[in-house]
């Protein structure tokens, strides 16, 4: 999912993804602190960014990490990932008993059952059969070829829903059995923690049009239609769908929940929801661990940090986060230190580590982006699109120094699409190939053909473009332009560290320009408006833990928003999917590099250092979960406020 450039783990609940609030168990209190009185945790949201949906089917523009933390809460995924520091699947937390996964003669045999849990709207309650399964998988498939509309998960030619040869319900749709055959022979590894951990189980409530039940998780997966010709797009599930995007966030039919919480009331301002949301317990929640102390979460948006930090040094936070100079320096990967503002005793710092990347994202400004410009090719995507120019910019980077000085300690090299940190066998042995240099960059620029003794460098030749890259005419100047969120000053202190370290190491002229985290969003995941790199944040393997890449890279992906195209990235992304995991960093007769090499030396994206974030936790706080690399927020467990 789509994780915003923030540093926080443990304080933003939500920007953050959640449990990254947590705490280890047991190390919270001592004697000294009293818990607080009441049952309302109070949360701040990442600053900039509000929850700004609570539909479970999420297209690529609503795959934020502040909206599906907020979700998670209100409607369990079939299959929930991580638990303090497990990263595995848990099983007594997921509506959805275990998978069988076996070889179906030349294709993959997928068979599970639906728990029973139950659904509530705080009124009125119904039981989770087959049918609430087949009402997302009828709106995957509806929606897989609808552009920025499909679901973030998507992507075409791997796994839901274009693997599907057939899904059936052996006990009916009011049953709880599910059977779907997959096309080819899949790992197990990829089909659990990719593909079956996006089902989403969707209440029939939401099979609806504004009138009674529309028919969506009623058809059969057949006979649901996929097509992105406008003319045709009137099936059932698209009209479903068009119906529930359009409805606001504080809407009745939102209350409907299967998890710990539901939500009770979200604000708007200026025709817009403002993040002032509440969620309260379910109690009718059919999981393990029903909500103990947190009875009410209430969320507090912030459009800059200073007045959070305001709000937590008048002790009116539960979860909040300062900026990296306010704390002193990082022990090491995953660990926090201490304030250093006055006024913070109440608080204390808690760090954890991220399962995933950061990176700006290019736009590459083809039918796949999500902004496209019509017409000629503009210069800056012509730039986007020749390796040795990205190559550049990589060599200008200076991570180590971002790391220790303005991340202050808190963050990691980031150098391809495999994290570095949590160490993992996938990343074992590959390196940097653009180690920061303040000539590396000048030389590749000069070899095709700029003359970088003006700034910005100035294409010198007729065409400045390596072999079979876009063409580069003569007079082209290097000069682009990223837009990044605004509201933290150690996120604009980075990237204008970064405009200049890649000045002086290429010549090339990057323009900063920060808008609101929600601005940001729209523009790069919806094409709201124009860029052309795209500095949001980065990605979190949730819920596709499995880091074989095909939603960020392949083709028409949900989430390649730049429109990344690589005949060779494909072959190797289909490679990880059917060959285990053993793929993702092997060397293969078949081609010239690795998954995690060919995404370090071809930079589908410009890598950035990846935050180990920390974040502010009211030290009155016990039983929360050990913050957790998947950044889950399990609230439910606190037992004191």
């Amino acid at each position: 999912m789509q994780n915003r450039s923030i540093r926080r783990l443990v304080g933003t609940g939500l920007a953050v993804s959640g449990l990254t609030m947590g705490v280890l168990a047991g190390t919270i209190s001592s004697g000294a602190v009293t818990p607080r009185a009441g049952s309302t945790l109070t949360v701040a949201l990442p600053v900039g960014s509000t929850v700004t949906s609570t539909n479970p089917f999420y297209s690529a523009g609503l795959c934020t990490t502040t909206n599906i933390d907020y979700w998670n809460l209100e409607v369990r995924p079939g299959y929930w990932f991580g638990l303090g520091k497990s990263v595995s699947e848990q099983p007594s937390l997921s509506p959805l008993n275990p998978a069988s996964i076996s070889a179906a003669g030349g294709n993959t045999a997928i068979n599970f059952t639906v728990k029973g849990w139950k659904w509530s709207n705080g009124t009125s309650t119904r039981t989770m059969t087959a049918q609430d399964v087949a009402f997302w998988l009828n709106m995957d498939k509806a929606q897989s070829a609808q552009g920025a509309n499909s679901f973030c998960g998507d992507a075409p030619g791997f796994g839901f829903p274009d693997q599907v040869v057939s899904v059936s319900y052996p006990l009916g749709l009011s049953g709880s059995s599910v059977s779907i055959v997959m096309k080819g022979h899949a790992s197990k590894l990829w089909l659990l923690y990719n593909e079956l951990s996006q089902i989403i189980p969707m209440t029939t409530a939401w099979d609806t049009t504004g009138g009674g039940p529309a028919g969506c998780s009623t058809a059969s997966f057949a006979s649901v239609s996929n097509s992105n010709d406008q003319a045709d797009n009137v099936g059932v599930c698209q009209q479903v769908f068009s119906y529930l995007n359009g409805l606001q966030i504080n809407d009745p039919l939102w209350a409907w929940s299967d998890g710990p919480y539901r939500q009770q009331s979200a604000q708007y301002s200026s025709g817009k929801p403002d993040g002032n949301n509440v969620q309260v317990a379910n109690a009718d929640y059919s999981g393990p661990v029903k909500a103990q102390a947190v009875q009410t979460i209430d969320y507090k948006p912030y459009t800059d940090l200073a007045p959070e930090i305001t709000d937590l040094q008048a002790n009116k936070l539960d979860f909040g986060v300062v900026d990296t100079p306010d704390v002193s320096k990082s022990p090491g990967p995953g660990l926090a230190g201490h304030n250093l503002l006055p006024n913070m005793g109440g608080y204390k710092v808690e760090g954890g580590v991220t399962f995933g990347v950061f990176y700006w994202q290019f736009n590459f400004d083809n039918a796949h982006s999500t902004y496209h410009t019509k017409g000629a090719v503009p210069s800056w995507a012509r730039l986007n699109g020749n390796q040795y120019f990205r190559g550049a910019l990589a060599s200008g980077e200076n991570q180590a120094t971002v790391i220790a000085h303005v991340e202050n300690g808190y963050g990691v090299d980031t150098f391809s699409a495999i994290p570095t940190y949590p160490h993992n066998s996938f990343n074992a042995g590959v390196k940097n190939p653009y180690p920061h240099s303040n000539t590396a960059g000048k030389a590749a620029m000069k070899k095709y053909g700029w003359n970088t003794k003006v700034f910005p460098a100035v294409c010198a030749k007729s065409n400045c473009a390596q072999p079979g890259g876009p063409a580069i005419p003569k007079g082209t100047k290097a000069v682009e332009s990223v837009i990044v969120p605004s509201g933290i000053a150690s996120v604009k202190t980075q990237t204008l560290d970064e405009v200049a370290s890649i000045k002086a190491g290429s010549d090339i002229e990057i323009q900063a320009s920060f808008k609101a985290a929600t601005d940001v969003a729209a523009a790069c995941f919806q094409g709201a408006s124009a860029w052309e790199i795209c500095g949001y944040g980065g990605w979190i393997y949730a819920p596709d833990y499995y880091p074989s890449g095909e939603v960020l890279f392949a083709a028409g992906s949900g989430s390649n928003s730049g429109g990344y195209v690589s005949g060779e990235m494909n072959a190797l992304v289909a490679a990880t999917t059917t060959n285990g995991s053993l793929a993702l960093n092997a060397k293969d007769a078949r081609f010239h590099t690795s998954f995690a090499e060919f995404t370090a030396t071809a930079l589908p994206f410009l890598w950035q250092p990846t935050p180990t974030t920390f974040g502010e936790q009211a030290a009155s706080i016990v039983g929360a979960q050990a913050p957790n690399p998947l950044n889950n927020f399990n609230p439910e467990y606190i037992t004191a406020i």
